[in-house]
């Protein structure tokens, strides 16, 4: 935790969104481990819901898995299904959707050092290889290499480093 709380340079909001989502991620993975573990983790879970929703503007589900030094600029109206997974040094900017499509489960994998501008929007089964930068406003529907920097309203690869 304390090398989430550096990588968002100690910043009130980013630190406060990270630190609150990892806890509720402890809690949900514990709660499933003993139905007496309900007793203690749901109520955690639910003030967690109420904090980041009604609070900060976003909605990242406890039960995502995201990698350590997970990095947030400027996070109003980030939404992240729980069934994503993200590697390290993860950051993602404001309007960030990461989430299935339709009704499926099946939901991005990220991999490490993964940068997501502002507004992009991953969905459905796919993976994001290592060391990518998403653009501004991309939509990624589509698998994506290492090492690449992806643009576009329908993303493809334009550069592969």
């Amino acid at each position: 935790m304390l090398e989430d709380l550096r990588a968002n340079s100690w910043s009130l909001r980013p630190c406060c969104m990270v630190m609150a989502y990892r806890i509720a991620h402890f809690c949900s993975v514990w709660r499933k481990k003993s139905v007496i573990n309900n007793l203690w983790a749901a109520p955690i879970i639910l003030l967690y819901r109420f904090v980041s929703e009604c609070l900060f503007g976003y909605e990242i589900q406890a039960g995502a898995t995201i990698g350590r030094r997970f990095t947030i600029h400027h996070g109003y109206a980030i939404v992240i299904n729980k069934f994503v997974v993200a590697g390290d040094d993860f950051t993602i900017r404001h309007g960030v959707t990461i989430g299935n499509r339709s009704k499926s489960n099946d939901c991005p994998v990220i991999g490490n050092s993964v940068e997501l501008g502002a507004n992009v929007v991953i969905i459905g089964g796919i993976t994001v290889g290592n060391n990518v930068v998403v653009g501004a406003g991309s939509v990624v529907l589509d698998n994506v290499p290492d090492n690449a920097l992806v643009v576009g309203q329908k993303a493809q690869v334009k550069v592969i480093k």
